[in-house]
This record gives C-alpha cells, structure tokens and sequence, in this order.
C-alpha cells in the first residue's frame, strides 16, 4: 500500500544553476562581484543559445509561485544561512541561548548590507537537453519586481502561468543615486518575463486551457552566493571612478585568419542549431493548436513529422499545418481578436 501525502509526491532533478555576474579583481587585489548583460550558462544551454544569450525560453511547471519563486530577507555567516524573513518577521539564530527566535524584520543588517532581499527563479526550459530544473538567484530589487510583474501579466491573459511558453530576459536599466551631495549614474541589467515572440495573445489563451500534470520542484538550492555577499564588498568606489573614466580598449590586431574562421563557423553553427530547434519548437505548439481544435494527424503524417530533420522540412510542415489549422478556424466560426 502506498503511504498517503508521501508515495504520491513527485519531484524534478535540479539540473544546474545560471549566474547573473563575475568575479573581478580591484587594484587593490580584492576580488568584488561584477554584473553581465547576459546569462552566464553552462556548455549544454550554450548550444542551443548561443556563449552569452540575452534571453532564454522557458516555462515553469508549477502553479503555486511561492514554490518556483521564493523571495525572502536573507543573512548569512560564514557559509550557513543565519536568518530568513519576510519582511515583518524573521526567523534567526540566537546567538546567546542557541536555537531559532522571532525577531522584527527587516533590521539594520539589510542597511549595513549583511542581509539581502533574495529571490531564487526555478524553471524548465523545453528545447534544452535533460529532465529537470533550472536556478537563477538573484539579489536585484528591480528584478523581482519586474518577475513577479511579468507573471501577473500572464496570469491575467491566459488564466495561469505554469506550463506556456515564456522568455526570461535581461534587461538594460539606467540608475540615478546622490553619493556625496554628487548624482551618480550607473547601469545595472534586470530580469524580465515576457511572451514568447512566436506566441501570440490568442494562443497564450489556448495554453492556459490545457491542463498540465502536477509536480514538484526540488527545494531551492539556498546556498549561498558569494556574488550575493562578497567578503570584500561591493566594487570599491576608486574602481568605479576609473570605470566610468577608462576608455575602451582598442582590439587586438594581430589575430590569425585561422582563429577568425573558426570563431565564425562557432558562431554559425551555434545560430543554425538554435533555429532548428526553434523551428520545431514552433511545429511543435502548433501541432498542438490544431489537435485542440479537433484536428486529425494520421499515422503516416506523425511519422512523416517524426522523419523531420532540417529546418526547410520542418518550415513546409508548419506551413501545410497552419493551412489545415485555418480551415478548422474558419469552419468553426473563431473570430480573431
């Protein structure tokens, strides 16, 4: 016999986690992190979207966002995890009598820096290779806000926001702060979701129709980030100076006509790859779309689309599909939005 509240709880692998930024050296030879404008990925998503991709396709595959979207006040020791909280009570450590107490949240750690507003993202993403989920943690008020945003905005069209396509961005935001009586300008790079360029409003609406399975994610890796917490703080205010001064450096001249014809057959291969994969992506949802509106796919066509193999066949799949899809619409009376 199974045991009940246990034998059916499902749970996905956690396959790796993507980095929002790097470590750099100052003159001084302390190491303090550095943000990127783009996703720093492992080799297997690199693949697919390109070494530095901008923007990632992805779907959570929960409901309930307090489980793929957990965001809490957070301060750390040495490597542990001393205190969590949600922004009117926490939870830390005791340092006198040992144990757990209830303290008022947030304190003067979140001023003095020890203590971060964190938000750990977990998500699928369909056209990457393995079953299981993806982490990105981030400390970035904006961003944040700008997920949770996001979310809502997808929600209010298509019912929920488990399980249809969306693209998770980075995104350029200019800053203003008064350091010493001096207006300070920086950039800094957000998190955003949006749809899916090949998804329109309307199949937005359809997706949210389509019931999906129920699981689990994995406990959020809470860890913790050196990036997050830097031992040595932030970027030295020197270093920001002569960054904002230091121009760019011209590039190297001497570069072998070897190493410039490598890089891009790299960079071609990487492209044509990724719009294959797009590509069947795309049949894929619309095979889908047209299943949904009562459309037959015969044992011959499944195996002719299952024979698919370059860009050109699929195109004139999608092509042949989306002709069959209109006739359905059309005889089904859909008025377009």
């Amino acid at each position: 016999m199974p045991i009940k509240n246990l034998s059916d709880v499902r749970r996905l692998p956690r396959l790796g986690k993507i980095s929002l930024g790097v470590k750099k050296t100052a003159s001084s030879g302390k190491e303090y992190p550095s943000e990127v404008d783009y996703f720093i990925v492992p080799v297997k998503i690199q693949e697919v979207f390109g070494e530095q991709p901008k923007e990632l396709r992805i779907m959570f595959p929960v409901e309930n966002r307090e489980v793929y979207f957990q965001q809490w006040y957070k301060c750390y020791g040495t490597n542990l995890l001393k205190c969590k909280g949600d922004g009117e009570k926490a939870f830390t450590w005791d340092e006198q009598g040992g144990g757990m107490i209830e303290i008022p949240c947030p304190c003067e750690k979140l001023e003095k820096k020890e203590c971060r507003q964190i938000g750990i993202l977990q998500f699928l993403m369909p056209d990457v290779p393995g079953a299981g989920v993806w982490q990105i943690t981030t400390s970035s008020r904006n961003s944040i806000i700008d997920i949770n945003s996001g979310i809502d905005f997808v929600k209010a069209i298509a019912g929920r926001a488990h399980m249809v396509p969306l693209l998770l961005k980075r995104e350029s935001m200019e800053m203003q702060r008064v350091e010493e009586g001096k207006p300070k300008k920086s950039t800094h790079f957000t998190l955003k979701i949006d749809l899916d360029n090949e998804v329109s409003l309307r199949q937005l609406q359809r997706y949210g129709r389509i019931t999906p399975e129920t699981i689990l994610l994995p406990p959020p890796d809470e860890s913790k980030d050196d990036l997050l917490y830097p031992a040595n703080g932030f970027k030295p205010a020197e270093e920001e100076e002569k960054s904002e001064e230091k121009k760019e450096a011209p590039p190297d001249p001497i570069q072998t006509k070897e190493a410039e014809e490598k890089k891009k057959a790299k960079e071609k291969n990487a492209f044509e790859k990724a719009e294959l994969v797009k590509a069947g992506h795309n049949l894929e949802a619309l095979l889908k779309e047209y299943q949904d509106l009562g459309g037959k796919i015969g044992k011959k066509q499944a195996d002719r689309v299952g024979e698919l193999r370059t860009k050109a066949e699929i195109e004139k799949a999608i092509a042949f599909f989306s002709l069959r899809k209109q006739a359905l619409e059309k005889a089904d009376g859909e008025i377009p939005f």
